[in-house]
């Protein structure tokens, strides 16, 4: 890679958007145009020789891949010890997190072929070129502001000497492998044709094709054989595309081109054009605007008749104008995307004036700390006084209600001395009534 400090000067990077294969991925703006780009940073210093081909073979492959439906490339660039890879900015997201967002809803099946045409003839033009890309999943499609589907992340794509070539190399992500894959046989483009199956039973049914706890239960699942339940909300001809490019042999899958070829895929793309040739044109009036109408009508069904798959180009302009047209529906739902990004990033702001905030008084929280103890240790001082005060004021209770039953004892006691001095009196009483009568009998007696 040559030098060039200075265009880094060119770009403002704005945040990290995640990482890709061999470094991390940045929304950036151009200074001069205003226009948001995505820039991969791949560090050649820590870089071994494997990652640095990588890094160089997607600068070469993306230079020279020029197609609507693949991510656009701009330059690259080095710059101290950094490789920086300029592309477009898909503003759909990806196709994974675009899934995502359904929560189970279904998408309908002019939404499914559609991005499943567009896909395919990305393939198609890559495979022309006798280029693998060996990492087709819906992370790595992309989807522009108007849902137009964008192929990208090519950094371990193979390039063969000839369409008849296999390559040895096991590689890709595990749950979108093919069985030749998984059985380290030799693979080609059919092997990409796997992936895209996968990538089209996941739009349709919001899954993945075969899942698993770990790898080697992912693939006995991928060896034996074992087809997924197909979707049953779909077209039969959709459903019969799916199970053929996920068939066990790499010779009974379709190619791309054959996939193109095919009626149910050639009926959707003439309905795609149909309805572009429909609408009104922007041409002046009287200058011929309803002939060139009426011949785009005539020429539709000439072209759709051909064993050659139509070009990539008219049919992703007729994609792009009827994605267009739906563009009213989805303004609210990206409104609510927009603002939920921007309390997100009011949130990330709050964040960092707090973190900015501790940095600039370091002891704040230590001292926070030690006042949180003193006022703990003050709220345990005060308990301990309660506490003391509660068994001061039990034990006042006690003493008075040991006075309380000393009196009462004292009380019984002196009713029963009392009793017992009334006793002794009416007994000494009787006594001496008792001796006074025979007192005076005998008197009586003696006078007589």
């Amino acid at each position: 890679f040559q030098q060039y400090p200075s265009m880094l000067d060119d770009y403002q990077l704005l945040k990290a958007i995640g990482k890709g294969s061999y470094g991390e991925v940045w929304l950036a703006k151009h200074l001069r145009d205003r226009r948001q780009f995505v820039v991969k940073k791949i560090s050649l210093q820590s870089a071994n020789q494997k990652e640095r081909k990588s890094a160089e073979q997607e600068c070469k492959l993306l230079s020279q891949l020029k197609h609507p439906n693949i991510v656009g490339y701009k330059d690259s660039f080095e710059a101290k010890g950094i490789l920086y890879i300029v592309m477009a900015f898909c503003e759909g997201g990806d196709l994974y997190s675009r899934l995502k967002e359904q929560r189970g809803t279904a998408l309908s099946e002019r939404q499914v072929v559609e991005w499943f045409v567009q896909i395919t003839m990305a393939l198609q033009y890559m495979h022309e070129r006798n280029i693998l890309h060996r990492d087709l999943k819906t992370q790595n499609i992309f989807l522009t502001r108007s849902r137009i589907i964008k192929v990208g992340d090519l950094g371990i794509a193979r390039v063969l000497d000839s369409s008849n070539d296999m390559a040895k190399t096991l590689i890709g992500t595990p749950y979108y492998m093919s069985p030749e894959l998984f059985s380290n046989k030799p693979y080609n483009h059919k092997s990409d044709v796997w992936a895209l199956g996968c990538c089209v039973y996941e739009m349709a049914t919001l899954k993945h094709a075969f899942n698993a706890r770990d790898f080697n239960s992912l693939s006995n699942k991928i060896l034996q054989g074992r087809m997924p339940d197909m979707p049953m909300q779909y077209s039969a001809e959709l459903v019969a595309l799916i199970r053929a490019m996920l068939s066990q042999d790499p010779d009974k899958r379709p190619s791309v081109n054959r996939i193109l070829r095919d009626r149910f895929i050639r009926r959707n793309i003439q309905m795609f054009l149909d309805a572009t040739a429909n609408r009104p044109s922007t041409a002046p009036a009287g200058g011929g605007g309803g002939n060139r109408r009426s011949e785009a009508r005539r020429e539709v069904p000439q072209r759709a008749r051909e064993d050659p798959p139509l070009p990539a180009e008219a049919a992703a302009r007729a994609s792009d104008r009827e994605l267009r047209e739906r563009e009213r529906e989805r303004e609210r739902e990206r409104e609510r995307e927009r603002e939920r990004e921007r309390e997100r990033e009011r949130q990330r702001e709050r964040e960092r004036q707090r973190e900015q905030e501790r940095e600039r008084n370091p002891n704040r929280d230590k001292e926070r700390e030690r006042q949180r103890e003193r006022e703990r240790e003050q709220e345990r001082q005060r308990e301990q006084e309660r506490q003391r005060e509660r068994e001061r004021e039990q034990e006042r209770q006690r003493e008075q209600e040991r006075q309380r039953e000393q009196e009462r004892q004292r009380e019984r006691e002196a009713r029963i001395d009392t009793a017992a001095r009334r006793r002794r009196r009416e007994q000494l009483s009787v006594n001496a009534q008792r001796e006074c009568g025979w007192g005076r009998y005998y008197c009586k007696s003696g006078a007589e």
